[in-house]
C-alpha cells in the first residue's frame, strides 16, 4: 500500500505535542502540505519548522479551538494559503481541566465543580464540533470529498473513576463522529474516530513516571508496552489515505490489545 497523500491538505489540531504532532510528521513525509495548529504556538511553530527542515510544506497557525471565530479564521487561512482543505485531523484535547498550567485534578462526578466539567467538554467536545463542522463546510464549498478524523479514546466506551468528564467527552466525540459520517457521505466526506490506549504523550506522563503505577498498566496491556504517538499517526494515515476510503463512521483501536470491543 502507497498511502500517499501527495498534493493533499491536512488540517491537524493538537499538533504542538504527541499524537498531533506525530501526525503533522508522518503526513508531511507522504507527501500532504500541514497547517500545524494548536493553542500553544511557539509549539506549533516548532512542528511546522521541523516539516519545512525536512522539505516539505507546512505552516503553523494558533487556534482555541473553543472559540468558533478563531476556528472559522483557521480553516478560512488554511483555505486562502493552501488551497482548501483535504484531511482534518482533530487531535486537540486536555484529560482534565488544567486551565493551561500542565497541573489539574481528577474528580469524582460528584465532587467535581461544573467549572471543570464544563472546561473539559468545551475543549474536548465542543471544539471538535466546531472544527469538524468548520472543516466540512469548506469541504462541500469545494467539492471534492475530504477525509475527517477525530481523535477519540478507549475511555469513550469504558468507564472510569475520576475520570467521568474526559471519558464523557470522548463518549461523546464518538457519536459525533457516526453522526458525521451519516451526514455527510453525500458529499463524498468521510469521518472516522480513533480510540488510543496508554500512549507516551504528555496526556500520559503522570503514569509514566509513577514506577509502581506504570508497571501496572503495562502488565494490563496484553503487547506489553506503552504505544507510540506513531502508531496512532499511522492508523490516521491510513485512513486518510485512498487505501481507507472505504472506511466512514468507524472507531479504530491502536490499543495493544488493552480494550479490545
Amino acid at each position: 500500500m502507497a498511502l500517499d497523500l501527495t498534493g493533499k491538505v491536512a488540517l491537524i489540531t493538537g499538533a504542538a505535542s504527541g499524537i498531533g504532532r506525530e501526525t503533522a510528521r508522518l503526513f508531511a513525509q507522504q507527501g500532504a502540505a500541514v497547517v500545524a495548529a494548536d493553542r500553544n504556538l511557539p509549539q506549533a511553530q516548532e512542528t511546522a519548522a521541523e516539516i519545512r527542515t525536512a522539505g516539505r510544506s507546512a505552516l503553523a497557525h494558533q487556534v482555541e479551538i473553543t472559540d468558533e471565530a478563531q476556528v472559522a479564521a483557521m480553516v478560512q487561512r488554511t483555505v486562502k494559503e493552501l488551497g482548501g482543505i483535504d484531511i482534518l485531523v482533530a487531535a486537540a484535547a486536555v484529560p482534565f481541566a488544567d486551565y493551561g498550567t500542565g497541573k489539574g485534578s481528577r474528580y469524582l462526578l460528584v465532587e467535581q465543580p461544573l467549572e471543570d466539567w464544563r472546561r473539559v467538554m468545551s475543549i474536548n467536545l465542543d471544539g471538535t464540533f466546531l472544527t469538524d463542522r468548520h472543516a466540512a463546510r469548506a469541504m462541500i464549498d469545494a467539492n471534492r470529498g475530504g477525509r475527517i478524523i477525530n481523535i477519540a479514546s478507549g475511555a469513550a466506551i469504558v468507564a472510569s473513576i475520576r475520570g467521568g468528564a474526559y471519558s464523557a467527552s470522548k463518549a461523546g466525540v464518538w457519536m459525533l463522529t457516526k453522526t458525521l459520517a451519516l451526514e455527510l457521505a453525500r458529499h463524498g466526506i468521510t469521518v472516522n474516530a480513533i480510540a488510543p490506549g496508554f500512549i507516551e504523550t504528555p496526556m500520559t506522563e503522570h503514569i509514566r513516571q509513577h514506577e509502581p503505577l506504570a508497571k501496572s498498566v503495562v502488565e494490563s496491556i496484553p503487547l506489553r508496552r506503552f504505544g507510540k504517538p506513531f502508531d496512532i499517526a499511522a492508523t490516521a494515515l491510513f485512513l486518510a489515505s485512498e487505501e481507507g476510503s472505504y472506511y466512514t463512521g468507524q472507531l479504530m483501536h491502536p490499543n495493544g490489545g488493552v480494550l479490545i470491543p
